[in-house]
């Protein structure tokens, strides 16, 4: 391979390789050994919070949803169909998590219709229900997809949302392309280095002085 190609491609796959070992290291760090994926998003005080199916059900596996007051406060948290929760709610103002964002792990939000939004847990339509003062967690299980989550402050006002995934394989892959991207990483680096070429010494690459010649009559 000519020199002036090894060194491009030896540079693109350096390239490529560190990026890859970045964002892999990145997720193994955030993940864990457990593979544990948490999203979190500061509530807007009284509005209630929702958790549609297009976030709860976008993975196969179960998620926790926690929702913790402000001091002082009690929370609720109901799960329902997606269609119950949009009739219960309406057009009154809400919060809705609309996805996530793994650079910052932070919920992606929307604040959603005008207007003040009665008191849920007076309703019939919940699934289930868990209520209670400081953090509380419900876990969502895909069988019963679709669903959405709902969550108000009883007492008080809200202070944040969380999800939560976890899965071990999430990890492993992490930790696999770390490894892919080192590999490259290596391999760029050896195909640049090999494209240096034999270093020549210095005396050897300088063209000979040519001596000036003397005559009997100089000397003399």
């Amino acid at each position: 391979m000519p020199t002036l190609a090894k060194r491009v491609v030896g540079a693109l796959l350096a390239l490529a390789g560190l990026v890859v070992t970045v964002i892999g290291l990145w997720y193994a760090v955030h993940l864990g050994g457990s593979g544990t994926a948490t999203f979190s998003a500061p509530a807007t005080g009284t509005n209630p919070v929702l958790v549609p199916q297009t976030v709860l059900n976008r993975v196969d596996g179960p998620v926790t949803v926690t929702a913790t007051p402000r001091a002082g406060g009690t929370v609720w948290l109901a799960a329902t169909t997606p269609s119950d929760a949009a009739a219960v709610l309406g057009s009154t103002a809400h919060t809705s998590v609309t996805g996530v964002d793994t650079r910052p792990w932070e919920l992606l939000t929307r604040t959603r219709g005008t207007g003040a939004t009665p008191a849920l847990s007076g309703t019939d339509v919940w699934r289930n229900t868990e209520t209670g003062p400081g953090a509380v967690s419900m876990t969502i299980e895909q069988a019963n997809a679709p669903e959405a989550v709902l969550a108000q402050a009883t007492k008080g006002e809200l202070q944040s949302v969380e999800l939560t995934w976890e899965r071990k394989s999430w990890f492993v892959q992490s930790v696999i392309a770390a490894l892919v991207g080192l590999f490259l990483l290596l391999s760029g680096l050896t195909l640049l280095w090999s494209a240096r070429g034999p270093r020549r010494r210095e005396d050897e690459s300088a063209p000979p002085v040519p001596r000036p010649a003397t005559t009997q009559q100089e000397i003399a």
